[in-house]
């Protein structure tokens, strides 16, 4: 508990201590193809969940699980980002630390295609107890009996995904297809995540130069827009977002698809979520987003997802 104390309080002193800039997509699950050489962000999730039948007959009660996300933009076109995750039962009074995540995303096309790729892999260090619902994948009730083999504390997983992303206007319309390999037991589970989100506006320049100060100047597409100052970025002007605000709106479904053994669709085997999705991007660079997703099956939890969002 202390951990995490301190991780929301070092959280919220550096929001208020740097120039930041929302940008964030918003979404809980999938990811579109935006990526910012030198880019710093840094998000705190927070999930309520209210588990399904197939938990609470397993005695797990309501629970708060979180996960901090901090991701650095290497290049235009590459992103690694470092992810641990806990969890909390009110009831009970019990708290884990579950493990890391290290993910490495790679958009493929720096300039805008009409759909544009991105290759996203993930190592996951969990262990079995882990309750962050990051993505969805495989069963809840396998509909094959299950060999029975001594697992180990802590699960190994390798997590890739093809990303399919594209803005029409302020809306960014994403796909996700998720594999994810028991690198210990072999095997792959599958899960996929759509996504739709609009935001108010973004900012632009006029095509200047940083030496050129009369020409690189920030101008707004949409009137919720402002910008704090221009940026030079191989002896072109990129917008550094700072006065940005508005509200921002979106949905997502996602969920599981079975795996290398019995691929579809069971529903009462299966977690399935439609997920809206409500946030503001605060002038002063910080954005707060809200889930609330809703179990489309036996097998599904219900949530109410928070995050917060930096980036500088």
């Amino acid at each position: 508990m202390k951990i995490k104390v301190m991780l929301v309080v070092v959280f919220f002193e550096i929001a208020g201590a740097i120039n930041l800039y929302a940008g964030n997509e918003g979404y809980f699950t999938g990811y579109s193809h935006r990526i910012e050489k030198d880019e710093i962000e840094v998000m705190l999730m927070t999930d309520f969940t209210l588990p399904s039948k197939f938990k609470r007959d397993e005695d797990i009660g309501s629970f708060v699980s979180q996960m901090l996300e901090i991701e650095y933009g290497l290049t235009k076109q590459t992103a690694l980002e470092l992810m641990p995750e806990w969890w909390y039962e009110p009831s009970t009074g019990n708290s884990e630390f579950t493990g890391l995540r290290l993910e490495w995303r790679y958009r493929v096309f720096e300039e805008e295609k009409f759909v544009n790729l991105v290759l996203y892999s993930e190592f996951e260090y969990l262990k079995k107890t882990t309750r962050f619902k990051m993505e969805t994948s495989g069963w809840i009730d396998p509909p094959y009996l299950e060999a029975a083999e001594t697992e180990p504390d802590f699960e190994k997983i390798l997590e890739t995904r093809i990303i399919l992303s594209k803005d029409i206007g302020s809306t960014n319309f994403t796909f996700n297809w998720i594999n994810e390999t028991d690198v210990h037991a072999g095997g792959t589970a599958y899960g996929y995540s759509l996504g739709m989100m609009y935001h108010p506006g973004h900012c632009e320049t006029n095509g200047g130069t940083q030496r050129d100060s009369d020409q690189c100047v920030c101008k707004t597409k949409m009137p919720n827009c402002g910008c704090s100052h221009c940026r030079d970025n191989s002896g072109k002007c990129e917008c550094h977002m700072g006065g940005h605000y508005g509200f921002m709106y979106g949905v997502e479904l996602y969920g599981g698809l079975g795996d290398t053994e019995d691929f579809g669709i069971a529903l009462s085997r299966q977690e399935h979520y439609l997920q809206p999705i409500f946030g503001f991007s605060f002038g002063g660079g910080m954005m707060m987003h809200l889930g609330i997703a809703k179990g489309l099956s036996s097998a599904s939890d219900n949530l109410i997802r928070i995050a917060m969002v930096i980036e500088f």
